[in-house]
């Protein structure tokens, strides 16, 4: 599923060696050649406000939307709000960002933390990874700029996925041209599961994609079971979806005859788009597995030198790059001389995302999400005691950890530090509670690097800006081994007897909020001082966070290895 795994094995093909000296030039040459996706602001706007008027012009909300409610509902009551009680700019990034990963697996082009226009604009449309930004700030202006209540972002979501769902018709209308089919033209159940095949091998390989006749279609399938190992398995679970499409929404007489139209093979597709992150992230819980295998005991963290050893021996084809490692944040050097991956922090990196849609990205859950949505619904505030949070998550049990358990005094420390930073409470959604989580629970919450530090590039990213895919040689990965069993051997033989030493993960003070208060305001005011006056200095540092963001997302350049990224997590 992952795209650096699915380039892997395209540019393979036929020959069936794991590891290959990529040619950087031909992956340059393609790129070249990709045509940017764009939409009209009119058809935005069409859809934006066919959702807006179905529910504040009419007073009524779509099932879809009250659907979203629900499941926002939660996160919502526990996000930090703006001086009219609604969530702001930077908030409703966030919170849609989390909503989609949780919901579908989907990382949405604009939304994600690395989020916001990458490049300038021209012409008629809008660059597809910018449409997100592009709608709320549509809808902040129909808001008169007082942010968002829960109903506000249900209709937003209910818009983005709108959008997505035109995409999969526009997709499956092509597929159907490549089968020579009128969309007005039944099919059988056998015919269907043919089209969804093809429309499958196009939402997974993009633009490898080089099927253009029906002839094409047909040599590309027989190939797909050696580009993408797991093809045979998404193809059930299409077929799947698209029967349990059939037995709900088809009516009594296309049942009967077994005969299907175009709404309900658009109504599989739609449905394969929505549910196939979690399908795939069955692939997530395996590769997680063989990670956790080779775990420094009780880290989260695989030396790289293990991590190589597992794709020069065939198991999974871990050949990230120490470099591409490095600059996605999923590799630990805190111990120069034994460099580590970050399980949390690979599992979720752009390398094991699938680029599916213009609109957003198929990639592993992230399981500290089902973790941090319980202290939210639990707490329903933006803020907690530390007496409350250790209630909560001493109980809290995840993929690795079993509970109820007691908690370590390192922990309690660390918590104790966090809210003495803020007044003797801690913020939910800041940097080092996150940090805090990934101790608690080193293999299910990602390691939050501060800003600027790190720049989560996908592939494509790195090979415009490097000139390579982001793979290692194998050179390189022997390399790494070699110098890691010579440093073993020096240590088995200087520590022989000694007690063994538990390690400790990296601890850094710098604290990141949504919504902050100015820096010279946080370095003046002693941390009670700053609690019982919160309300008065709120109003000014939401003024200044808004202007950061804004000028961040809309004109500053993006980060390169360690460049200046927005302080504020968004």
């Amino acid at each position: 599923m992952v795209s650096t795994t699915l380039a892997f094995f395209i540019m393979l093909g036929l020959s069936g060696t794991l590891i290959a000296i990529v040619d950087g030039s031909t992956f340059l040459e393609a790129k070249s050649t990709a045509k940017q996706d764009r939409i009209s602001e009119a058809d935005i706007q069409t859809s934006l406000l066919s959702e807006v008027e179905a529910t504040f012009g009419e007073g009524s909300a779509s099932s879809r939307v009250k659907q979203l409610e629900k499941v926002l509902r939660p996160m919502y009551a526990a996000l930090p709000k703006n001086p009219q009680g609604n969530l702001g700019h930077a908030t409703v990034r966030y919170s849609l960002h989390r909503l989609f990963v949780q919901r579908h697996g989907w990382v949405i082009k604009g939304l994600d933390a690395a989020g916001g226009p990458r490049n300038s604009t021209s012409g008629a449309g809008l660059l597809k990874e910018q449409v997100p930004a592009y709608i709320q700030d549509l809808f902040e202006k129909r808001l008169g700029g007082h942010g968002f209540g829960l109903h506000e972002m249900a209709i937003l979501a209910a818009t983005i996925e709108q959008l997505v769902h035109r995409e999969a018709i526009k997709r499956m209308g092509d597929v159907l041209k490549i089968h020579n089919r009128l969309a007005t033209a039944v099919m059988s159940e056998q015919e269907a599961d043919d089209i969804l095949d093809t429309y499958m091998m196009s939402y997974i390989l993009g633009e490898e994609m080089s099927a253009n006749t029906h002839d094409d279609a047909l040599k590309l399938a027989a190939e797909m079971p050696l580009m993408y190992p797991t093809w045979e398995a998404t193809r059930e679970f299409v077929h799947a979806v698209r029967r349990n499409v059939t037995e709900a929404d088809a009516g009594p007489a296309k049942k009967s005859s077994g005969e299907l139209d175009f709404s309900l093979v658009a109504r599989t597709a739609e449905r394969v788009g929505e549910q196939f992150g979690s399908f795939q992230n069955e692939e997530c819980k395996q590769m997680k597995a063989s990670l956790v295998k080779n775990e420094d005991h009780g880290t989260g963290r695989v030396p790289l030198a293990e991590f190589y050893k597992t794709a020069l021996e065939g198991r999974w084809p871990f050949q990230d790059s120490a470099a591409y490692l490095r600059q996605t944040g999923a590799l630990d050097e805190t111990e120069p001389e034994n460099p580590r991956v970050i399980i949390a922090n690979f599992l979720t990196s752009p390398s094991n995302c699938m680029a599916s849609s213009s609109f957003y990205s198929v990639c592993c859950m992230d399981e500290c999400e089902d973790l941090l949505s319980h202290l939210e619904q639990e707490l329903a505030s933006p803020e907690a005691t530390t007496t409350q949070i250790i209630r909560i998550v001493s109980s809290l049990s995840s993929t690795s950890v079993v509970g109820p358990r007691k908690l370590s005094f390192a922990l309690l420390g660390r918590l104790g530090e966090v809210a003495a930073e803020h007044g003797g409470k801690v913020p939910l959604h800041g940097r080092l509670f996150a940090q805090w989580m990934h101790h608690a629970f080193p293999r299910e919450c990602p390691y939050p690097h501060v800003a600027g530090t790190i720049n989560s590039q996908t592939p494509d990213e790195w090979l415009q800006d490097n000139g390579d895919i982001g793979l290692a040689t194998k050179e390189e990965m022997l390399g790494h081994i070699e110098r890691a069993e010579s440093k073993l051997a020096v240590q088995d033989a200087s520590i022989e007897n000694s007690e063994f030493e538990e390690p400790s993960l990296p601890w850094a003070p710098e604290e990141e909020l949504l919504i902050a208060s100015p820096p010279s305001m946080q370095a003046n005011m002693d941390g009670f001082l700053l609690t019982k006056l919160h309300n008065g200095v709120l109003f000014m540092a939401m003024g200044l966070a808004a202007y950061g963001l804004v000028h961040s997302s809309l004109g500053a350049p993006t980060a390169k290895s360690c460049g200046g990224v927005d302080k504020f997590m968004i």
